[in-house]
């Protein structure tokens, strides 16, 4: 028997059932539901039935009316078929390693004989002769660990693993159904697993529309005993998603799967899945098909924990669009204060503000120049939680007109557009780092002001406090006469396709292999780059990128950050913020830098990549040509040695 889980002091939360895996109790999730506050936890009882449809029925009939549901490995499977038997009961879904692939034929036999052995040999070498499979290199040698899994083992002995071999062997294939499910799920997986594939949590990932797949670092199959610390943020997220869709429930502790009744006081039995009621929305809103009025809505209730935020906002993506527009567009510049820490540091392409009243000042400025300015919201791809800080990429469409004096000097009357990403850090509803990158040289053609003047103002600005762009010889992306590094350094990506993002982009940008470009890029790729450049095809990225390189041909290309989110158009959008670093020497796309100067470059980039079907679909890339032109100024300005006075006439 599984002892009940203590019901936290929260009564009005949506419960929580547990699903354990195989020869595991309460024990494997203790340190994560420590983590979750409290959220009114229950297990459901894991062995007796002959299959895992049988088990699902069990524990069905002792389960709340509606309820948030997690299952890890074969609790997983079992959590499947819950949601299979009882979609309108299940408003929430977090898969933790496990598969929805049925077992091999071959397994029925190997299953059978291992319970055979087990009940022969004892429990313990069960588990001993998997424990290198069962958890991450970096934990077999942890005693804590690994007494606690052998202790679940024993306590569950081999009836219950005779049951829980059934259930594995006798299991459907759950991918055909998992585009039926609608409600907020999470798939997570430690990154050295080797039990469940995570090809099987990928199939997880690209059935189940908008959900979050994550990989749990420093673990393997046990993520929930590995590193908790590492799943709490992750569960806490979804669980905040969820409880966004759903009324206030009540519930005492309990054990589901013995016909045990577990009662609770809503009465409102909507029919269908939470995505399907109106009044239910049930995860964080998506930019790309929404009307500007459906981002920011006034009677949406908060589908996120944003613990610290403004209560306005309901969504990492809502509060990122909307305080960009009350600002900017409702020139409500005094939300600065609120929505900025005072030592908030901005990275631009032009130059770094270091502090918050600077940030106000500027913004003034900008209004000044521009006031018929819009920046309409395109995407915003994003990670994090409430309890670590969120990580936004923010891109913006922006369109106006030139009407005003100021640092583009007399108005012109012209209209513009461009494009900007803005990367922001942000905790407690404030924004403490940003990276922003827009495309200035567009404004600049556009308003038909000469690039090199305004340039040479800029490095002139920057020159008289004593800057200079120092040459600092090799960037190392070479190193002596090696070749560059054959593998792409893989530590910022939390899944595979960020990971696979990162080793083609090293390909392509490092190694210059540029044959690559066709076997990651859809045929009808649509580049929409700088200078408002809207091309398509993979031959036009290909020029592209080799003109960029072209320019800057010693370059060397560094990744600074990556995240992920599921896309509901399909797929999946990546945002990957870059540098590139080298001189300039050649020839290229960056027409207005004239013939090679030799002069030292940083070009600081942002990219937005929309996945389909493992190829690319659509790339937004944003960098400033004006920055590279200003950065050459700046250097050329250097170079420049007045006579000294006291010098001799000729």
């Amino acid at each position: 028997m599984i002892p009940s889980a203590e019901t936290g002091a929260n009564s009005d939360a949506l419960p929580l059932v547990l699903l354990v895996g195989t020869l595991c109790d309460e024990r494997l999730f203790a340190p994560l539901v420590e983590r979750l506050g409290d959220q009114p936890v229950v297990y459901g009882e894991m062995s007796g039935a002959q299959s895992a449809s049988e088990q699902a029925a069990r524990i069905l009939l002792g389960a709340p009316e509606r309820f948030a549901l997690a299952g890890f490995s074969l609790g997983g499977i079992v959590a499947l078929e819950i949601i299979a038997q009882a979609p309108e009961r299940v408003v929430g879904l977090a898969l933790i390693d496990t598969t929805p692939r049925p077992d091999l034929p071959a397994n029925a036999d190997s299953r059978r004989v291992a319970v055979g052995k087990a009940r022969e040999n004892g429990m313990d070498d069960y588990i001993l002769d998997a424990w290198d499979k069962l958890v991450s290199p970096a934990n077999r040698e942890d005693q804590g660990l690994k007494a606690t899994v052998l202790d679940m083992a024993r306590s569950a002995g081999p009836d219950v693993l005779a049951s829980q071999a059934e259930i594995a062997i006798n299991r459907a294939d759950s991918r055909k159904r998992l585009a039926a499910i609608s409600v907020p799920t999470l798939i997570a997986a430690g990154q050295e697993e080797a039990v469940c594939p995570l090809e099987a949590h990928q199939d997880l990932a690209d059935g189940i529309a908008g959900s979050r797949y994550v990989t749990i670092p420093a673990a393997g199959h046990f993520s929930p005993l590995e590193n908790p610390a590492a799943l709490a943020p992750h569960m806490l997220e979804w669980l905040g998603r969820v409880q966004g869709t759903s009324q206030s429930h009540k519930t005492g502790p309990g054990k589901l799967g013995q016909g045990a009744s577990m009662s609770e006081s809503d009465t409102s039995k909507s029919k269908g899945t939470p995505a399907q009621r109106k009044d239910n929305p049930e995860q964080v809103l998506q930019v790309e098909r929404r009307d500007f009025v459906d981002l920011v809505p006034t009677d949406r209730p908060r589908s996120q924990s944003l613990s610290g935020f403004d209560e306005i906002y309901t969504d990492i993506v809502d509060y990122i669009v909307r305080c960009t527009h009350k600002i900017w567009d409702e020139r409500d510049v005094g939300l600065i204060y609120t929505h900025y820490t005072h030592n908030s540091v901005v990275y631009g392409t032009l130059g770094t503000i270091y502090d918050r009243e600077t940030v106000v000042r500027d913004t003034i400025q900008r209004l000044v120049t521009l006031p018929e300015r819009r920046g309409m919201a395109t995407h915003v791809i994003w990670k994090g939680n409430d309890v670590d800080g969120f990580y936004t990429s923010h891109m913006v469409t922006g369109t106006g007109r030139h009407t005003q004096y100021g640092h583009y000097g007399a108005p012109t009357g012209r209209v513009f557009n461009t494009r900007t990403i803005a990367d922001c850090l942000i905790f407690e509803n404030k924004i403490y780092r940003e990276w922003l990158v827009g495309d200035n040289m567009a404004i600049i053609k556009q308003l038909g002001l000469d690039p090199h003047a305004f340039a040479e103002k800029l490095a002139k600005a920057q020159f008289d406090k004593g800057l200079v762009a120092l040459d600092i010889g090799e960037n190392r992306r070479l190193l002596g006469q090696y070749p560059p590094e054959a593998e792409a350094d893989l530590e910022l990506a939390s899944n595979d396709i960020e990971r696979e993002t990162l080793v083609w982009m090293h390909e392509v940008f490092n190694k210059r292999m540029f044959g690559k470009i066709k076997d990651v890029y859809a045929s009808n790729v649509q580049y929409h780059g700088p200078m408002l450049r809207e091309l398509y095809g993979v031959a036009a990225v290909t020029h592209q990128y080799l003109g960029l390189l072209g320019s800057i041909p010693d370059a060397s290309f560094m990744p600074q950050h990556i995240c992920s989110v599921p896309c509901e158009e399909g797929g999946t959008k990546v945002a990957v913020r870059w540098v590139m670093e080298g001189h300039h020497l050649g020839y290229g796309m960056l027409q207005e830098l004239g013939d090679p100067t030799g002069k030292r470059v940083q070009v600081m980039g942002m990219t937005h990549y929309h996945y389909k079907n493992g190829k690319i679909v659509d790339e937004w890339n944003v960098y400033d040509e004006l920055s590279l032109l200003m950065q050459i100024k700046l250097a050329q300005l250097g170079d420049f040695k007045p006579e000294r006075e006291d010098a001799p006439e000729h």
